[in-house]
């Protein structure tokens, strides 16, 4: 039997949602503490859900001291990642309180993201916590917010106790490939062995393993388009920039020979085409006028 890939985000939430108790034991690894229970938000993945490929597959619950989480697994990390994360881990705060509401009524947000491709290339620690603090004393401003990020490229050195080893064994198991790395987890741990033999389940489903793979190739999809934007955005840009340099070095010409320039001038220019700057630039060393030189191309 294949394994499906845990660090595939519907794989990852389907894992951690159907059977609680594994939530809870990597949750008590990253947040260090005991987490005597807590209520999944939203556990089930409608069918059109899991094929879209813009949305985020993530675990939402609340603890039973209020806390909010949201866990999520993250293959790659786009340019926009930490813009979207602290966004939406500022607007599940603010979204607490209704009119009316007092402030003493709000509960701390956590946001706790998995990546499998690094943010933070040279950072050495695996696990990294983001939180209000001042900048120079690093006193906390408050608990109410915090983002810890996991990247799979760092694994915790040999040796680790307490929730330090709880948080590598996780990061053992999403990385696993062969039986005999499943195995020793699950040698070590009890609740690794359910980690694994949850996984197995999830496997042998025909349904499951049709959906995890239009997730894959949703996904795939998704990452080509976004190559493509990308590129095409960096095209323009540079066609931009470049017709911007042009117009900036005709201006000085244009001025150097026919003294200031007005706005109405300026702006012309500026919004000239590359090729309607080029004619210009052809023709400004020999025009007698500003006017020769406008009415050029």
């Amino acid at each position: 039997m294949e394994r499906l890939d845990p660090t595939l985000d519907l794989v990852f939430k389907l894992l951690l949602t159907r059977e609680p108790s594994l939530l809870i034991h990597m949750l008590e690894g990253i947040l260090g503490v005991p987490i005597l229970g807590l209520d999944i938000i939203d556990p089930t993945i409608p069918g059109d859900l899991a094929t879209d490929k813009t949305i985020v597959l993530d675990i939402r619950a609340v603890l039973l001291d209020g806390a909010r989480v949201d866990v999520e697994m993250q293959l790659h990390t786009h340019s926009d990642l930490v813009a979207r994360l602290v966004y939406y881990a500022a607007r599940d705060y603010a979204d607490q309180l209704r009119r009316g509401d007092g402030y003493h009524q709000l509960t701390p947000t956590i946001g706790i993201v998995w990546l499998v491709e690094p943010l933070f290339p040279a950072f050495e620690r695996q696990h990294s916590i983001f939180e209000l603090r001042e900048r120079h004393t690093h006193a906390r401003l408050s608990d109410h917010l915090a983002i810890h990020l996991l990247q799979l490229s760092n694994l915790p050195e040999p040796g680790a106790t307490g929730y330090d080893a709880r948080v590598g064994r996780w990061a053992r198991f999403l990385l696993a490939k062969t039986d005999a790395e499943f195995d020793r987890l699950a040698s070590e741990d009890p609740v690794m062995r359910v980690a694994k033999e949850s996984l197995e389940q999830l496997s042998l489903d025909p349904e499951t393993r049709r959906r995890v793979r239009e997730r894959e190739d949703s996904l795939k999809l998704y990452e080509m388009s976004l190559a493509a934007s990308e590129a095409r955005g960096e095209a323009k840009g540079e066609a931009r920039g470049e017709a911007r340099g042009k117009a900036e070095v005709l201006l000085k010409l244009l001025q150097l020979r026919f003294g200031a320039l007005s706005e109405p001038t300026r702006a012309r220019v500026q919004a000239a085409t590359p090729g309607q700057l080029d004619a210009w630039v052809d023709v400004v060393l020999r025009a007698r006028t500003l006017d020769d030189v406008l009415e050029a191309g």
